[in-house]
């Protein structure tokens, strides 16, 4: 038989200008057979040379044509793999294999119609090729029609037992289907049948994650970073698993080398977000998150994340629509739901908390909707969460720490609801001590910067600070510790007219407590450091960003209670700024840190003796300031006095802020401003006592509390 054209052709292998220079002359067939090798060892440029020039002696040599079309496709250039696909085909229409591969980058380029087409084709053309089936399958599955989709897995399957691809999107279809056990196990089963399968392992691990079998995760993740550290999904799941286990450094880290590794993928962007957010690095996290958007205008987690940056940025409108659209796009996104709630109850709407919080009880994740509601309702005996959440009692120890800790402190709550209050106080401890296990706190530097403080800012020091003023009006302080009655007291300012109270501001501290690099420094020392020009600059930049939340209001509150440590640098810089600190019984107040959960903030809460040395080095410095500063510098409220007296208390404040008494300030209760603090709710109804001395309800469990604060009190 006489040999093919194209084997009589030959083609030239060298080097250099001139393919003829110590080259070699090469059959079309030897040709392909070498370009075929390069491929194998992962040579693509040398493979494309070859096949390129195969093609231009041979352009009906379809085998060609295909290969580079699978080196495009594997190289992420899709239209040029489409292209050779489709001449690859028009040379040869019936072959299977060629349909089979063209299935799947129509597929991976979105053209789901016609990959379905071809697909058929090509079970049409091999109804026994187990690849066949499976890439049909998989178009269908993108395309939304499960049902064929794991038909065809299936079949693929029944050819071969082992077949790794239909074992796992068998398991990815289980998945969407909430099977999350059949998942588990079908990924199992292809990974078993081929171990360096990296997608496989990712979706096991993903899998893991969503039943919170953390360890085996774990394991998973283990064994893949010895065979492929250098994989974008492997990565992205260490930094979840990081995450989960609030080791933040570590998750920063693993997304980010996710991003390095594959910087068109949206899910490391998004945990980077997460990540910068806990971190408390709010106008970071919004820009991985709008990263991720951009890649995919229609990812959840996106949404969901730019939602929550912009809700704690102030953008509740944004906040609101962000979730909307997450949910939109995932109905049973849980944390959408509960976010969407915790929007509703700071705006006072309760009523739409609760129902956003009862639907997401049918979610993957119900506890998290009863923690959401133990916290909104008042719990009795029989209350349905109280319930719930006793029954979840065994399982606590699995969770992950986050978890854990919302879980123990709602315990905590619906169990002092009903006045269970040791087994309420067991709960609030446990919580705590899991919170302080995943927190990095220095009590000591804690006491050195109060030292510090009041070295640096005696007389002389806010003498000069003047030289640097500026002479706003504007700004109200609301100082003292957390859970003092700061908040009731800018409700009361919120409710005059000519005030907007814009909530716990973290900017006087981004400005004077931080490095140009963002992360924290002493206070006293940095203040210290500033030339007068930067003390000028920031003061004012501080001003500005304040009047950003209500332009021209004639006075704005900022409530944030850690101020207390920015007193003198305050009355320094805003001399004609006004001060107002909030006294409440020491045990009182640290009780109520103690028994609620800060978000990224408060660190010194979870622990009974780093809570007292706190609350001693705040009484310290509020010494220092009524020593140093001169009389009527600020304003000293008394909680108790208060809560006994409001009209005489509240008329006391409003005088001491320059402004005319107005009765809108009895009525705070009736305002519609957003809360966003742990006195939600309470500053929705009109004032009541019982908070007052309830810290002796455990008064034998705050004994550690009680010794390391002693009888330091509030002198001013």
């Amino acid at each position: 038989m006489a040999e093919p054209v194209q084997n009589r052709l030959r083609i030239f292998v060298g080097s250099g200008a001139d393919p003829m220079a110590n080259g070699q002359e090469l059959t079309i067939d030897q040709a392909y057979k070498q370009a075929l090798e390069h491929y194998n060892k992962g040579a693509f440029r040398p493979a494309v040379t070859l096949f390129s020039k195969i093609i231009k002696a041979a352009p009906q040599h379809a085998h060609a044509h295909q290969m580079l079309g699978l080196i495009a496709f594997q190289t992420g250039q899709l239209e040029p793999a489409k292209k050779a696909m489709a001449e690859a085909l028009r040379l040869r229409p019936d072959n299977a294999g060629f349909l089979v591969n063209f299935t799947e980058i129509l597929r991976k380029a979105g053209d789901l119609a016609e990959a379905i087409a071809v697909g058929k084709r090509a079970v049409a053309g091999d109804p026994n090729n187990p690849a066949a089936h499976s890439n049909l399958g998989l178009a269908q599955y993108d395309s939304g029609d499960l049902v064929a989709a794991e038909a065809n897995q299936k079949r693929a399957l029944a050819l071969d037992p082992d077949f790794g691809a239909a074992l796992n999107n068998l398991g990815s279809i289980a998945r969407d289907n909430g099977d999350q056990e059949a998942a588990i196990a079908y990924y199992r089963a292809a990974l078993a049948a081929n171990p360096h399968y990296a997608e496989t392992a990712n979706n096991l691990t993903a899998a893991l994650i969503e039943v919170e079998a953390y360890d085996q995760a774990k394991a998973v993740t283990a064994d893949r970073l010895k065979r492929a550290p250098k994989d974008a999904d492997l990565q992205r799941n260490v930094g979840r698993l990081h995450m989960i286990d609030s080791k933040l450094d570590e998750a920063e880290t693993a997304f980010r080398n996710a991003i390095s590794l594959d910087e068109n993928k949206t899910e490391g962007y998004i945990g980077l977000a997460q990540v910068l957010f806990e971190k408390n690095h709010p106008k970071l996290s919004l820009i991985e998150a709008e990263t991720a958007l951009r890649l995919d205008p229609e990812s959840a987690m996106a949404h969901h994340q730019i939602a929550m940056v912009k809700a704690h940025l102030g953008d509740i409108d944004a906040g609101f629509a962000g979730y909307r659209k997450a949910l939109e796009l995932k109905p049973d996104l849980t944390a959408s739901q509960i976010a969407l709630g915790h929007l509703e109850m700071e705006q006072g709407n309760f009523d739409a908390a609760k129902a956003t919080f009862t639907a997401a009880m049918d979610s993957r994740d119900p506890l998290s909707a009863q923690v959401a509601l133990a916290r909104l309702e008042k719990m009795t005996d029989d209350h349905p969460i109280l319930r719930a959440l006793e029954e979840a009692r065994p399982t606590a120890s699995s969770m992950p720490p986050a978890k854990a800790v919302a879980y123990h402190y709602a315990l905590g709550k619906a169990l002092e609801d009903v006045k269970r209050f040791d087994e309420a106080f067991t709960h609030f401890a446990e919580g705590a001590a899991i919170k302080r296990s995943i927190i990095t706190y220095d009590a000591d530097e804690a006491d050195r910067a109060v030292t510090n403080i009041i070295e640096t800012f005696d007389a002389d020091f806010i003498g000069k600070l003047r030289n640097h003023a500026i002479a706003s009006t504007q700004p109200i302080f609301v100082v003292g510790m957390p859970r003092s009655g700061t908040t009731l007291t800018e409700s009361i300012l919120n409710a005059h007219p000519r005030v907007f109270g814009a909530g716990e501001l973290n900017d006087l501290n981004a400005l004077f407590g931080a490095a140009s690099n963002g992360q924290r420094v002493d206070l006293a020392s940095n203040v210290a450091g500033m030339t007068g020009a930067d003390l000028t600059r920031k003061i004012t930049t501080y001003v500005a960003n304040l009047d950003a939340h209500a332009p021209g209001t004639p006075h704005i509150v900022d409530k944030m209670p850690a101020n207390f440590q920015m007193v003198g640098l305050i009355h320094g810089l805003l001399p004609n700024a006004k001060i107002v600190h909030i006294a409440r019984n020491p045990f009182d107040t640290c009780l109520s840190c103690f028994t609620r959960v800060f978000e990224r903030s408060q660190l010194h809460s979870y622990d009974q003796v780093e809570l007292g040395r706190y609350f001693n080095n705040y009484v310290r410095l509020m010494d220092h300031w009524q020593a140093t500063l001169p009389e009527g510098a600020f304003h000293t409220l008394h909680y108790e006095n208060l809560v006994d007296d409001i009209d005489k208390e509240a008329r006391g404040l409003i005088a001491h802020c320059g402004l005319e008494w107005d009765d809108a300030c009895l009525a705070f209760y009736k305002g519609k401003r957003r809360v966003r603090t742990a006195s939600v709710q309470q500053v929705r109804q009109p004032l009541y006592a019982s908070s007052k001395d309830k810290w002796k309800r455990y008064e034998r469990q705050l004994q550690p509390l009680v010794q390391t604060i002693g009888d330091i009190r509030i002198t001013a």
